[in-house]
């Protein structure tokens, strides 16, 4: 069963993935456009939001029992199932602010953040878990 819900999750997580990278791409057509950065940081707080929790799925399939987000991101990382732990916490952290507050500073930091950090783990998450699939 557990093995199952990693995957099914991971399914979700593809098209999440699929839909922040092309939010990427349309922001660097369109930059400055509030709409698309907000549709950015959407699809970016949905995709972080189930990596973590496709990583705390595959972490219980593999015996480790971990519930809350900070717990997760060190146990993939002790676990080399992320590289880069300090960036991931840096992602819980801003995904954190942005889902409370909301002022066009931020959002552009944000906007920045993902464009030129997050989707780098993100995507080495992504190769991670693909290569284990049958």
């Amino acid at each position: 069963m557990q093995d199952i819900r990693w995957k099914q999750r991971f399914d979700n997580l593809q098209s999440a993935y699929q839909r922040l990278q092309h939010a990427i791409q349309v922001n660097e057509k369109t930059p400055n456009n509030d709409l698309i950065q907000m549709a950015l940081i959407k699809a970016f707080e949905m995709t972080f939001e189930l990596s973590w929790k496709t990583m705390k799925d595959y972490l219980n399939y593999n015996g480790i029992d971990v519930k809350l987000p900070r717990e997760v991101i060190k146990q993939a990382f002790a676990n080399d199932i992320i590289v880069n732990g300090q960036l991931w916490i840096d992602m819980l952290e801003d995904r954190n602010l942005m889902a409370h507050t909301y002022d066009e500073a931020r959002a552009i930091k944000a906007v920045n953040h993902i464009c030129q950090y997050y989707i780098a783990g993100l995507n080495d998450l992504y190769q991670y878990l693909l290569a284990r699939l049958p």
